[in-house]
């Protein structure tokens, strides 16, 4: 596949901040993984996929439960610094766009 796009195109499309900011925002996820568990949340800490594998059999519901909530705000706290990430590269944008109008 080749990009036929010329030289300056590129440059401007390089130039053009993202702005799909809720999309980038609603496709943050975390996920924490252990004793045969992953639990995925997405950005507010609701759980999205929980997955057990054999190792996971072979816990007590009481340990599995217990890991489970663990996994839960391990996975919230990677999810809430990825959302920190696309929150900082947006505020940036409007940083370099405020400092550009005053130039």
């Amino acid at each position: 596949m080749t990009d036929e796009r010329s030289v300056e195109q590129l440059l401007e499309d390089a130039d053009t901040p993202d702005t799909d900011y809720h999309g980038r925002l609603a496709a943050v996820t975390g996920e924490a993984r252990s004793g045969g568990v992953t639990v995925t949340v997405d950005l507010y800490g609701k759980p999205i996929g929980l997955h057990f594998d054999r190792d996971a059999l072979s816990l007590r519901a009481s340990e599995l439960s217990a890991l489970i909530i663990r996994l839960a705000r391990e996975a919230s706290a990677v999810a809430l610094d990825a959302g920190e990430s696309v929150v900082d590269d947006i505020t940036d944008a409007f940083a370099l766009t405020a400092w550009r109008s005053r130039s």
